[in-house]
């Protein structure tokens, strides 16, 4: 089938099994190749193919509302809308958004880039629905990994109250983004396994049918007995029956026959029905299929026959190799020093971490909130909890930062990764609000380090500490270079770069930009270059210092304006009675689309280039 001729999804209504399973292997090939230029999420949508495609075979989208849970493996569900000629644009710049996104498509009913919040707002959108007398299906796809975060089940609590009329597919395909771990995995492993009851259940039917006269009645009572029976032989499914679901499979998620009469069933139910189905993530591709370790989860550009990235080969790693490199070292030399992560183990390079450290080493699952307040405990217990955690997540765990960790002033070492501008996954995952929202925080000392030697100097600063400490970092890749351990006094800046005329304060991977700005104006006029590693506590000294000396101070951040350091840095002037010139180059108040990061940057005018012409406008006119 063409597949970029696809409008919308009413042509499934009229094709067969056969049809069906035909148009999944050409989606999935479509899907592989588009992915492979662009970069994207590859595991998820292949796993998710047959299923997408028979809920749009039975339900009536967009009448019908269609929630997939953090939605990255929407492929399958935007393609069968009418977007497979937008492909090309997938996580680019004004393209295709890599998640639902409303005022895409009016087929997308709820858009999320973190996970376990489908439930919630599906009931949300049910009670709306019941309340204005309307008439129409709500279907929340949820993936077993999200179902470890508590907001699920505060959700299936109140389900199980109102009884309204709702559909919650559990896509159970034992893997996240990291293995899943906990009692509920462990919980619905047993349910994939006991089959026995499944089997059993339906050779009885089948055999009692066949009895004339009697076989049907029989039949029925059997089917009456369900409860009794599903407790003496699969106790585990009974699991959601008992908060108040009714409970369906589980079903294989790529049988169609299967997949189609169970929807149409639930279709027909008048309360709350979950539907477990079994899939394969990455079906379809064997790279993605024999993926143990979430590799194939979230992917560059890659040679879609070999199965291998299209990077350039050098000497440079993630910010996150740095950081487990690091983590490695030191717990050599401490060994009460802890690791966690809230299922990011891949992500935030800890594979080699865990393999060494296993004892050290703990995934929480999906439950930031979980992950921080187990920290909090371990601290005051007497270890010393690095917390390895993205930043656009760490907004869930606000909460258990300030009153807990913070309130608490216990020894709790953030490691925030993703920070600033992350590009070609949207609005959600920007790594912009993290300073933002915790500079106000008392006793967190919060750092953003220029390079590999400096991160490791203020993790290990960190750990002596005793104190709750931040330490964030970006998506970019760098140079690993180790000294020997040394501490940055906590609040203490640096000059990089000499100069007479004017400052440019700035932290971070910035520095690098920072440098060519230099160059930049080397025949305007001489800037001088801070490194403001510690955005909190400031170097007050140093910026004293800069208060009296320059009559033009530039602050440069990724990072939003509102809240930022040169929010901070303008106010503690004004106390100074400060009579120069101050200009903030941040990000405004927006929430900042897809792209990749040097062509976000330039959009927003914070590029080399556009800092360069800013401070010499900036210059004329003062």
């Amino acid at each position: 089938m063409e597949i970029q001729n696809i409008k919308n999804p009413h042509f499934l209504k009229k094709m067969k099994i056969k049809d069906l399973e035909l148009l999944s292997s050409d989606i999935r090939n479509f899907i592989i190749d588009k992915v492979s230029h662009t970069g994207g999420h590859l595991s998820s949508n292949l796993g998710i193919t047959d299923l997408t495609i028979a809920i749009h075979k039975v339900f009536n989208s967009p009448r019908d509302k269609i929630i997939f849970d953090v939605s990255h493996q929407c492929y399958t569900h935007k393609i069968l809308t009418g977007r497979a000629k937008q492909f090309d644009t997938l996580r680019q710049i004004n393209g295709l958004s890599g998640f639902q996104k409303r005022k895409e498509s009016p087929y997308d009913s709820y858009e999320a880039g973190h996970s376990s919040t489908s439930l919630s707002a599906a009931l949300g959108m049910a009670l709306a629905r019941d309340k204005q007398n309307k008439n129409y299906h709500i279907v929340a796809v949820i993936g077993d990994g999200s179902m470890g975060n508590g907001l699920p089940y505060e959700a299936i609590n109140h389900i199980g109250v109102t009884k309204t009329r709702l559909i919650i597919i559990l896509n159970d395909n034992e893997m996240s983004i990291s293995k899943n771990v906990g009692a509920l995995h462990n919980n619905l492993d047993k349910i994939r396994s006991n089959y026995a009851y499944h089997n059993a259940k339906d050779k009885t039917k089948r055999f009692l049918n066949k009895i004339p006269l009697i076989g049907s009645p029989l039949s029925k009572s059997v089917t009456a007995l369900k409860s009794s029976f599903k407790k003496l032989y699969l106790k585990e499914g009974f699991l959601f029956e008992e908060l108040g679901l009714k409970y369906y499979g589980p079903i294989n998620g790529h049988d169609y026959k299967e997949m189609l009469a169970y929807l149409e069933m639930a279709k027909k139910e008048t309360e709350p029905v979950l539907i477990h189905v079994i899939t394969k993530k990455g079906k379809g591709y064997p790279p993605c299929e024999e993926d143990t370790i979430g590799m194939w989860h979230g992917i560059g550009p890659f040679n879609k026959e070999t199965g291998k990235p299209l990077v350039a080969k050098d000497d440079t790693v993630t910010w996150s190799e740095v950081i487990s490199n690091h983590l490695i070292e030191l717990t050599e030399r401490n060994n009460n020093l802890m690791v966690i992560t809230p299922a990011m183990t891949g992500g935030s390079k800890l594979l080699k971490y865990k393999e060494l450290y296993p004892h050290n080493f703990i995934d929480a699952g999906i439950a930031e909130e979980h992950a921080l307040i187990l920290a909090n405990g371990m601290s005051i217990g007497g270890l010393i909890p690095f917390v390895s955690i993205y930043s656009t997540f760490l907004q869930r765990g606000y909460d258990e930062v300030l009153h807990d960790i913070a309130r608490m002033n216990t020894h709790v070492i953030l490691g925030i990764d993703r920070c600033g501008i992350v590009g070609e996954d949207g609005e959600t995952h920007q790594g912009i609000y993290d300073l933002t929202f915790l500079m106000p925080i008392p006793n967190l000392i919060i750092s953003t380090p220029k390079d590999s030697i400096e991160a490791g100097n203020i993790l290990y600063t960190a750990i002596l500490s005793k104190k709750p400490f931040a330490i964030r970092y970006s998506k970019d890749r760098l140079k690993y270079q180790k000294k020997n351990y040394q501490i940055i006094p906590i609040g203490s800046w640096e000059y990089l770069e000499k100069g007479q005329d004017a400052v440019l304060i700035t932290y971070g991977n910035l520095l690098n930009n920072a440098k060519i700005i230099k160059k930049n104006l080397a025949n305007t006029l001489d800037l001088a270059i801070v490194n403001a590693r510690y955005q909190k506590p400031i170097d007050t000294n140093l910026y004293d210092e800069i208060l009296t000396t320059y009559q033009s101070i530039f602050i440069y951040e990724e990072q939003t304006l509102i809240n930022s350091l040169g929010f901070y840095l303008t106010t503690y002037a004004k106390t100074k009675n400060y009579q120069g010139n101050i200009k903030i180059f941040a990000i405004p108040d927006e929430f900042i689309e897809q792209g990749k990061k040097n062509e976000i940057l330039s959009l927003l005018e914070l590029d080399p280039t556009s800092i360069t012409n800013k401070i010499i406008q900036s210059v004329k006119h003062k």
